[in-house]
């Protein structure tokens, strides 16, 4: 499912509903995908923002379910603005993205699973792509969700987050 359906079927649920009624303030602030093509376990969440509150919206076997929690104010850390709830560039279209940019790079690895979030990232919207592939790969993959250009390409090892002593 892409984003725009994703964000529909959430804002047309009697669970946002209710929501937007206590929380009219509330802003858009990311939109969380796991795409899983080993098991086809993917999952789909909306967050909004609310003070100091974050709601999070998950489609779990066709139902809506509403997650409250605080939102954490951490060291170094962004804080969460919110999105435009347009973008050009879908959520189908990331994993022929990132292999086009693996392959110039010379991975040629198979992708096991995508994480991506759309967020906003020093003043632009983009889609934030942690993929994890064959051979213990991880790419780590900043992608602009209008142009659909790379603006960050970093190729990690499971390995390497491993720390020896």
């Amino acid at each position: 499912m892409n984003f725009k359906e994703t964000l529909e079927i959430i804002e047309v649920s009697e669970e946002y509903k209710s929501f937007r009624t206590n929380h009219p303030n509330a802003e858009i602030c990311a939109g969380f995908f796991i795409l899983d093509y080993l098991s086809n376990d993917s999952k789909d969440s909306i967050d909004y923002k609310d003070k100091d509150k974050i709601f999070t919206f998950n489609i779990i076997n066709n139902e809506i379910k509403m997650y409250e929690d605080e939102l954490m104010d951490l060291p170094n850390t962004p804080k969460l603005t919110a999105i435009i709830p347009e973008t050009k560039i879908e959520i189908d279209e990331l994993k022929a993205i990132a292999q086009d940019k693996a392959h110039d790079e010379g991975i040629g690895s198979k992708f096991n699973k995508i994480i991506a979030v759309l967020q906003n990232h020093e003043g632009a919207q983009i889609w934030n792509l942690t993929c994890m592939l064959d051979q213990l790969i991880i790419l780590h993959i900043l992608i602009d969700c209008n142009s659909g250009e790379i603006i960050k390409f970093q190729r990690k090892s499971f390995m390497d987050m491993i720390k020896t002593k």
